[in-house]
């Protein structure tokens, strides 16, 4: 069963493949018929003229004159005829062959015959590494400095615009001294105005495209792991490294179209964002779908890039311009390294596939369709070069970030589907613990409940009877007249602990049933009941309760049972001369009851404690040191906090904070 299900989802992983690939060749195919420049090129004629149409535009391939080492000018051409090999646009990247010293850097001229009629434009793109335009005689321009005693290079997209009249001679000198291609590597293109100018913009729109959907996906990523949002943050952050590395790295046209300079460091730049790329696409690859075993390559990986990175920004910028001959090496480096890492990487991922490994689909499909990319640009060098598209290895690399977006979404939504499915389990794990709790509550309050009833008859009648004997003097010497106190004065301390005991029972035994209430009443009310009892202690009772209503809700018996401890423990600490007052005030938040004495105060020592179970400072007065923990308990049951100013001889103040209602839920 294992093994038909094993080649069931190794047929599935070729599939893939296949598909990746036949579509990848079909897609590269159809650029290669519609978009490219060695298609849609110049018709020769048998005089060696190139044939310019009125409308629309061309390639200017073949038929080139190429004079390498000499700049010539229109006056030259004039006087004398000079020797030069025909060739076309790209068949030489450099001067190499022409040295025997195998040095690539050099200066060269281009000469192409056209006939035709009308205004016309040249879009010279991207002349390696400076170039001077003549057409028909007239000078059009320069970008940078062709003269070898004081070059100067700018690797920038021009547009010329001149007037064809029949047959014209274009010439085009080039000088190189800082790149490892040089001359007119990409063929130049010629057409009306019109069709030129929307050429330009189709270009600029697909790398735009390119440039900011991939910019986008690195900010977005990097935001992402930087507030540590996503729990797979190493691929977070690989991703968005990725994506970034993509869009440095496309975003050469834009530099062109302004000639932008530095043209060593552009290059250099561009090639370590492409070797970037690939190294974070393996390191996403081993962190996803390679075992622990195989994962030490992470580390081989981060070297051997930083090396290759290294090599690709220092030597192009320090090391060529003092030894240009290294320059036959450097080129082929740079493309099997980027073949080698292309052929790890699928490499990976087909072990992956063969493990079984969920989402390996989509990243292998990835992986091979920006191999066939890669093998593609190169044997399609002097086959294909896009007027507007990009170039197959950059398709490839775009694959590739396309292809690791749609798996972060797609594992975003696993988890997400994940978390909500944990979140509605521990809700209902939540609620059937709660209920549980909920009637272990109330099965301990019955409990205390009914062992105190049992407790209060045999208490009563122990001291009773000690009462009894010790009023009717019955036989007794001093000794057991005084144990005879003493039993009363413990029996009486018993039944007030085991009165503290059910009111704490009281407390835990069930949920507080909450309601609206009106504030104001509700303490107005309080005041003239206990007003009575608290002047029979001695201290005068005042009240001073706003008239702005207060609605909250809360539980009247609870409330009325927190205010009474904090009165009666008021009243105890206060002379018959003092006062004790109680107030409500009120913002838009919370309603504020405070209890206020001018009693003896509490010491400072003491503050930190007093809301804790059996802690009192009554000494030798019988506390039990529960009322305040009842009362700070009944507090937090209204979702409020209870606070205490005091200053010994000074009294104490307690307020009670509570939030009040919203104005929707007030009747």
């Amino acid at each position: 069963m294992k093994k038909n299900l094993f080649s069931k989802f190794t047929l599935k992983m070729l599939l893939i493949t296949a598909v990746a690939m036949l579509l990848s060749l079909l897609g590269l195919l159809a650029v290669t018929r519609y978009d490219n420049k060695y298609i849609t090129k110049a018709v020769l004629t048998q005089d060696h003229l190139c044939v310019i149409p009125e409308k629309g535009y061309c390639s200017l391939v073949d038929g080139w004159e190429f004079y390498p080492d000499v700049l010539l000018s229109p006056e030259d051409f004039a006087d004398q005829t000079q020797p030069y090999y025909t060739t076309w646009a790209g068949e030489y990247p450099n001067l190499a062959l022409f040295h025997e010293n195998k040095i690539p850097y050099g200066v060269s001229t281009w000469r192409l015959h056209l006939t035709g009629n009308g205004n016309v434009q040249l879009y010279l793109q991207e002349p390696l590494c400076t170039a001077k335009v003549y057409a028909d005689g007239l000078y059009l321009g320069e970008t940078g400095v062709v003269s070898p005693g004081s070059y100067a290079p700018l690797i920038k997209d021009t547009v010329y615009s001149f007037y064809l009249d029949g047959n014209a001679d274009l010439i085009i000198q080039t000088a190189n001294y800082s790149h490892y291609y040089g001359g007119l590597w990409y063929a130049p293109v010629i057409g009306d105005a019109d069709s030129v100018t929307h050429l330009i913009g189709a270009r600029m729109f697909i790398y735009g495209l390119l440039f900011f959907s991939s910019l986008t996906l690195s900010l977005f990523c990097l935001v992402l792991w930087e507030r540590r949002e996503n729990g797979s943050r190493a691929v977070t952050f690989y991703f968005g490294m990725l994506s970034l590395s993509f869009a440095v790295r496309i975003c050469y046209p834009f530099l062109r179209l302004f000639g932008v300079p530095l043209v060593r460091t552009l290059y250099a730049i561009e090639d370590a964002a492409a070797i970037s790329g690939l190294y974070f696409s393996l390191q996403i690859t081993l962190l996803l779908f390679v075992t622990d075993g195989l994962k030490r390559l992470q580390k081989t990986l981060r070297i051997l890039s930083l090396f290759s990175c290294g090599i690709v920004v220092v030597v192009p910028v320090f090391v060529l311009p003092v030894f240009p001959g290294l320059l036959l090496w450097y080129g082929p480096f740079v493309s099997w390294y980027k073949a080698g890492m292309a052929f790890l990487l699928i490499s990976l991922t087909v072990y992956g596939a063969l493990a079984g490994l969920r989402h390996i689909g989509i990243i292998l499909a990835a992986a091979s369709a920006n191999g066939i990319c890669l093998f593609y640009s190169v044997v399609s060098i002097g086959v294909y070069e896009p007027f507007a598209g990009a170039y197959p290895e950059e398709y490839g690399a775009f694959c590739m970030v396309i292809a690791f977006a749609v798996l972060m979404v797609r594992r975003s939504r696993e988890m997400t589907l994940e978390n909500t499915r944990l979140n509605l389990h521990l809700q209902e794990e939540v609620e059937e613990k709660t209920k549980h709790l909920r009637k272990l509550l109330t099965e301990r309050g019955q409990l205390i409940a009914e062992l105190g009833h049992d407790m209060k008859s045999p208490l009563t009648s122990l001291s009773n009877m000690a009462q009894i004997i010790r009023l009717n003097d019955i036989m007794l010497d001093a000794d057991t007249h005084r144990r005879m106190l003493h039993i009363e004065e413990q029996c009486s301390l018993l039944s007030e602990r085991l009165k503290s005991i059910q009111e704490v029972a009281a407390q835990t035994s069930s949920p507080v049933k909450m309601e609206p209430m009106l504030l104001n009443t509700f303490l107005s009310d309080f005041y003239h009941n206990c007003r009575p009892i608290i002047e029979l202690y001695g201290p005068n009772f005042l009240e001073d309760i706003t008239p702005r209503p207060c609605r909250i809700m809360g539980n009247a018996e609870h409330l009325f049972r927190a205010l009474e401890n904090l009165l009666y423990n008021a009243a105890d600490f206060t002379p018959p001369e003092g006062k004790v007052t109680l107030s409500l005030t009120s913002d838009d938040d919370f309603a504020y009851i405070a209890v206020a004495d001018t009693g003896s105060g509490i010491p400072e020592k003491d503050l930190p404690n007093i809301f804790h179970r059996s802690y009192t400072t009554r000494s030798g007065k019988g506390g039990q040191g529960l009322g305040l923990a009842i009362t700070r308990t009944i507090v937090l049951e209204h979702a409020g906090r209870i606070e205490v100013t005091s200053k010994e001889g000074a009294g104490t103040t307690f307020t009670i904070c509570i939030p009040v209602l919203d104005e929707d839920k007030q009747f």
